[in-house]
């Protein structure tokens, strides 16, 4: 290594060194244009997108699904033999408020006086 010359092998193109700063500000400041340009589109696709879920979100209660589709089950097994009226009342919280209903739905529209209900009456 002490044999070899000491010759600058590297050249510099000219005025390198006063244009560097002024090239890397304009790369710069394109990259930041670029930065804001995508920023803005992204800020309103954001929007867009929020809108659209607010003005076409449907409300689903999941509540009412989950009775709608139980009901449907134990219509089915109803329908189908599985499950008659005992079981319907062992699995009810309230069965008394199930008997109700029944009544209502079948005896709801008969109206009894007092007339009706004494010539029923067997002495």
């Amino acid at each position: 290594m002490k044999n070899l010359p000491k010759k600058n092998i590297f050249k510099v193109p000219e005025n390198y060194f006063e244009n560097l700063s002024d090239q890397i500000l304009e790369k710069n400041s394109s990259k930041k244009s670029k930065m804001i340009i995508l920023r803005n589109m992204a800020a309103a696709a954001v929007v867009l997108l929020s809108v659209a879920l607010f003005v076409f979100r449907q409300e689903v209660n999941p509540n009412e699904n989950i009775q709608t589709s139980i009901s449907e089950d134990i219509n089915l097994y109803i329908n189908a033999g599985y499950w008659g009226a005992e079981e319907m009342l062992y699995l009810a919280d309230d069965p008394n408020l199930i008997l109700d209903q029944i009544i209502t739905e079948e005896w709801g529209n008969y109206n009894v006086n007092e007339l009706e209900y004494e010539e029923d009456i067997w002495y």
